[in-house]
């Protein structure tokens, strides 16, 4: 033994891996915080609830589609609830708390149900349904803290309905890509 290492006793694989896995999670959470930051500086007078899923969805699930990792979305959600950390002018307390949900939901149906997977139409459909828990974990903060929110002043039903629709848009917009882009190369 003369104390210099043999590429035979070290992996050559672990140093590159643990660097790309960092930068991997680096990058997802910097698209949640996109998302974020997009939400905060980007306003849209559409005055129709949950009109940022599109680009907050279109986001979380472009990353998803482009990782390798099980949790993509859920690194994307938990670098936007960082990012909301940030005083960047919302004045809903809770709203870290509703930005974690989507991501979580994306890679639980994404990654347990295959067919979601394979069709545009379902992988657009889990963006609506994991955007959709915004004014469904908004309910819950209402009813247990009394915290009024504006989009619930004519009723929990418009704004559950509009969170879905904008973010099965969002979900449409990187699935239609990916899709188009498979057609492209074949």
């Amino acid at each position: 033994m003369d104390g210099k290492s043999y590429q035979k006793s070290i992996s050559k694989a672990y140093p590159t891996k643990l660097l790309n896995d960092i930068t991997e999670f680096i990058l997802l959470a910097g698209i949640g915080a996109a998302g974020v930051l997009l939400h905060a500086y980007l306003r849209i007078p559409l005055k129709l609830p949950g009109h940022n899923g599109i680009i907050y969805m279109a986001l979380l699930f472009s990353g998803r589609l482009i990782s390798n990792k099980k949790f993509a979305s859920s690194y994307s959600s938990i670098g936007a609830a960082f990012m909301l950390l940030i005083p960047l002018g919302f004045k809903d307390p809770f709203i870290t708390v509703t930005y974690l949900f989507p991501g979580f939901i994306v890679d639980l149906l994404y990654n347990d149900i295959s067919f979601f997977r394979k069709n545009i139409f379902f992988t657009a459909l889990i963006c609506g349904l994991a955007y959709m828990s915004i004014p469904i974990t908004r309910m819950a903060i209402t009813l247990i803290t009394g915290f009024p929110y504006g989009s619930f002043i004519n009723g929990f039903l418009f704004p559950v309905f509009t969170h879905f629709i904008f973010g099965f848009i969002g979900g449409l917009i990187p699935s239609g890509i990916k899709m188009f882009h498979k057609k492209k190369d074949n």
